[in-house]
């Protein structure tokens, strides 16, 4: 895509560009280490589009910093969420289904789509909490569509859970209890693949005693 190309900039605008960079970088240390999740986050994502200006939208710094942002905006918003307050916790979300969208800086795909999916999931929770159960279950079917697709998924089986929980209040009772059997299938799915993991890996180091 031709508009992702690096610009050219002047020595001055690149030392500009760096001097704002570690002003943003050291403030978003200073306010994680001050326990100030949302401040830290501003100056992250100010960060971010410096970063961008700096070094060009498909530099592999960007999309690391992307991840890093788009996690914190979902983590934030669920925070954000339970203590009701609703409008940052959409904007925040808005944020995140932004920069998962393809038109983002996240070039790496399966790390894009696992993102996308937490992200659509916590729409779904969101649009949940605030009794807008169809909105809710138009976000959960995204989010249950790209983890049927993808190996690099966190959660379906909350997924499953959420649209199980959201179909129940709509009166809908055939439909969530088959996803509540598709929770408990992959939960129990999880649940003998990490048995099989420690006896592979406890049987390989008792051997030798």
């Amino acid at each position: 895509e031709e508009g992702g190309e690096k610009k050219m900039l002047a020595p001055d605008d690149v030392d500009d560009l760096k001097r704002r960079l570690r002003q943003h970088d050291q403030m978003y240390a200073t306010m994680q280490q001050q326990g100030k999740p949302f401040e830290a986050l501003e100056h992250l994502e100010k960060g971010l589009f410096v970063r961008k200006e700096l070094h060009g939208p498909d530099h592999p710094e960007v999309g690391k910093v992307c991840q890093v942002f788009t996690t914190s905006c979902n983590t934030l918003a669920m925070n954000s969420l339970q203590r009701d307050n609703h409008m940052l916790a959409y904007e925040l979300l808005k944020k995140a289904e932004i920069l998962t969208s393809p038109s983002g800086y996240i070039s790496d795909k399966k790390m894009r789509m696992k993102l996308r999916a937490v992200t659509f999931n916590n729409f779904g929770c969101f649009y949940k909490r605030r009794g807008k159960l169809h909105a809710a279950l138009q976000y959960l079917a995204k989010a249950l569509k790209i983890e049927l697709t993808s190996e690099e998924v966190d959660n379906p089986a909350g997924t499953h859970l959420n649209l199980c929980a959201t179909l129940s209040q709509l009166g809908r009772h055939g439909p969530a209890l088959e996803h509540a059997q598709c929770a408990l299938e992959l939960l129990e799915a999880m649940a003998d693949t990490r048995e099989q993991k420690r006896r592979a890996g406890g049987g390989g180091e008792t051997e030798g005693n």
